[in-house]
């Protein structure tokens, strides 16, 4: 069974920004102010996605269990950050 990247992709980026904001919150302005924090966030998951489906990269058809490790390593990232 083959599936579109496009969900794995999304669930990946947000657990890795998830992961990121973390780890790293005053790089990226999250520590100053929750609404800042969670309007940053969001704007970068929308231009990671987006330009994700701008290269076309969310086109391709992969297989099921691939997808599945791609979204178990986002998981895993953000996990691990903390």
């Amino acid at each position: 069974m083959y599936w579109k990247l496009r969900i794995p992709m999304l669930l990946f980026i947000f657990g890795f920004v998830a992961g990121l904001y973390q780890k790293f919150p005053d790089f990226f302005l999250a520590g100053i102010n929750d609404f800042i924090g969670s309007a940053t966030y969001i704007g970068l998951v929308a231009v990671l996605f987006l330009m994700l489906e701008k290269i076309k990269v969310n086109e391709k058809k992969v297989h099921f269990l691939i997808g599945i490790v791609i979204i178990s390593f986002g998981f895993l990232f953000d996990t691990f950050m903390v």
